[in-house]
């Protein structure tokens, strides 16, 4: 029980459980934040091994790094089934479509249009650089990124390629609510199911008729699965008929095992950590969102979510947005600029980790920056959309 002060009066109130929580919306489940934490390490390590096993010839230290992108899969998944929730926990809500657009607007556009103003003023003041990539910034703008790169592949947009996945999840806002919206529990369940199974299918059939690697990989259609099984496992906790996500665990214990064997099998066979060997990005890609849907369960309903709520998890997590938008970009001009390669001695080591030391310090200086001056700001305007 939990005692709240109330008019001078101590109210007791019952502790909801982490899994009720996320059903009924009614608190913060930290575990979630953890498993947010988790992803965010994945992809940083991810860049920071290639930058630095690249630029400075340690590609078999830094080899394990090269599987970190799985990191963007776990954002796709955990996003699916948060987003999913707050739209179902709000479908009887008058102002269904305004609170969440408006809400998601808050806490997207304020630092992903910062971020694309900050590359204009470095595209004026630097246009030497060399780090941007032949398209037109303009499809930044517009979310569009995914859709560039599938056709000109990556190094369209440089330092901002990674926004393709941005691109994804935002499509993914603009067509999943009115599905939710539309259809009942089990309709909307049907159809996330549709798209667990389209998905691959899909990529297959790209894979077989072209060779257009970048296309399976960023476009929305092709990772509509890792989305759609975060959404589908939200939707199966929610309603009169819903499953309790206890009996869950042991189903998601086996999942992980049998998923893990699946992908380490595509990894030993092919002897490719990435994304695209043809293996990984056909069936590969599922089985690693399987994954992180099973996580998300035991995160709930399992001891395991005592490790997703280590504090050193949850700090990651509460700044993943900002590190994910700036590493990128600071690091390929830190470690991948004309510039920064003039700066560096003849010691390798020494040049090695002053860069570590710069990426990582100049990193957290825009990150927390942005969230203490910007994004923290804008964060206390979505009360008014609830």
């Amino acid at each position: 029980m939990t005692e709240l002060s109330s008019g001078g009066r101590q109210v007791s109130i019952p502790r909801i459980p982490a899994h009720e929580a996320v059903v009924h919306g009614s608190s913060h489940v930290r575990a979630l934040d953890g498993i947010r934490g988790v992803a965010i390490l994945l992809v940083l390590i991810y860049h920071l091994g290639n930058s630095v096993g690249g630029e400075f010839g340690l590609p078999r230290i830094f080899r394990l790094a090269a599987f970190g992108w799985v990191g963007v899969d776990l954002f796709f998944v955990l996003s699916g089934f948060l987003i999913t929730g707050i739209l179902y926990d709000s479908k009887s809500h008058s102002h269904f479509f305004k609170n969440f657009y408006m809400r998601r607007a808050l806490r997207i556009f304020p630092l992903y249009f910062s971020a694309l103003i900050f590359l204009l003023l470095l595209r004026t003041a630097w246009p030497s650089l060399g780090l941007y990539g032949q398209a037109s910034d303009g499809w930044l703008w517009v979310y569009l990124a995914n859709v560039v790169i599938a056709v000109q592949g990556f190094g369209a947009f440089g330092l901002m390629d990674h926004f393709w996945s941005l691109a994804i999840e935002e499509q993914f806002y603009l067509m999943w609510p009115f599905v939710v919206y539309a259809l009942d529990r089990r309709g909307a369940m049907r159809v996330a199911l549709a798209m667990c199974l389209a998905a691959p299918l899909l990529r297959t059939m790209l894979a077989v008729t072209t060779d257009n690697s970048p296309a399976i990989y960023v476009l929305s259609p092709m990772r509509m699965d890792s989305l759609a099984m975060g959404a589908l496992l939200s939707l199966a906790i929610r309603g009169p008929d819903a499953v309790d996500p206890g009996r869950l665990v042991r189903p998601a214990l086996w999942t992980v095992v049998s998923a893990t064997v699946v992908v380490a099998a595509i990894v030993l066979a092919t002897r490719d950590l990435s994304a695209h060997s043809w293996a990984m990005e056909t069936f590969g890609l599922s089985a690693v969102s399987m994954i992180g849907v099973s996580l998300i369960v035991l995160s709930l309903a399992s001891p395991v979510k005592r490790f997703f709520e280590h504090g050193v998890l949850r700090w990651f997590g509460k700044y993943s947005y900002g590190l994910y938008v700036w590493h990128p970009i600071l690091w390929m001009i830190i470690f991948h600029s004309n510039w920064a390669r003039s700066l560096r001695g003849s010691n390798e080591t020494e040049a090695m980790l002053i860069s570590l030391a710069a990426a990582i310090g100049l990193l957290l200086v825009f990150v927390m920056g942005s969230w203490h001056l910007m994004e923290s700001q804008f964060l206390k305007l979505k009360v008014r959309f609830q």
